[in-house]
């Protein structure tokens, strides 16, 4: 019999995951209590032509997330602003990384499965005083642009998308046989709780880190956290159930 894992995330979020699970027997099942919706950020890509009117050769384009790199270049295309697309890169994770090089866009720096991991490990890549553009989400963790921040690196942040919350009637059924849950974000985590009436399911809940954890925590949910906070960890951890 099947044994799937519940997780917050649209089913294209979930390649990575389900690849690295491939040989346990679990299936992990989306859930995605957050859509996608672009956004345009006029002020933020005012702010990075107007630092950046040519290339730079010591400034990077900093990606987090998997959703950002393609929605970046279509917003450079569109306001003939190209000569970004010559900025260094550097993503955090193989999934974003994979993303940005099916955007056209060539990774030089691969970091870490968190924009903490990443901010600090650049840092000792980048060119004193150079400048990152970082091309984000509306709603987003701030260690990446801080750590930056703190070592002398302006960061310019380039909304290019926004995620909104699935209406209930939108969620796909939770279906038998779970043996766990993953919560992929403080919102998510909510959205979660909201959208299975209230208490949490009664199986393992999993968080991708300590801010989910702790944020699932304050909502009643007791969350194990992998060693780490990449999919290669949380893999493993999910392999013991």
């Amino acid at each position: 019999m099947k044994r799937f894992v519940l997780i917050t995330r649209h089913p294209v979020d979930c390649v990575e995951l389900q690849g690295l699970l491939a040989s346990s027997g679990l299936t992990l099942r989306p859930y995605p209590v957050l859509r996608l919706e672009d956004t345009a950020d006029e002020p933020g890509w005012h702010a990075v032509s107007s630092a950046l009117p040519t290339t730079a050769a010591d400034a990077w384009l900093v990606l987090a997330s998997p959703r950002a790199p393609e929605r970046f270049v279509r917003g450079c295309h569109q306001r003939s602003l190209e000569h970004l697309l010559d900025l260094h890169v550097a993503a955090v994770g193989e999934s974003t990384a994979l993303a940005a090089q099916n955007a056209g866009l060539k990774v030089e720096f691969l970091g870490p499965g968190n924009g903490a991991g990443l901010a600090r490990a650049l840092i000792d890549t980048m060119q004193p005083a150079s400048l990152a553009v970082f091309a984000c989400g509306r709603e987003r963790r701030q260690e990446l642009p801080e750590i930056l921040e703190d070592a002398g690196h302006p960061v310019l942040p380039v909304v290019v998308y926004r995620m909104v919350p699935t209406p209930p009637r939108e969620l796909p059924p939770l279906g038998p046989s779970l043996e766990a849950v993953v919560l992929t974000s403080p919102r998510a985590a909510a959205l979660y709780l909201e959208g299975v009436g209230g208490r949490p399911l009664p199986c393992q809940h999993f968080a991708l880190g300590s801010t989910t954890q702790q944020a699932a925590a304050g909502l009643g949910i007791a969350c194990r956290i992998p060693d780490e906070p990449t999919m290669e960890s949380l893999a493993e951890e999910l392999c013991t159930i």
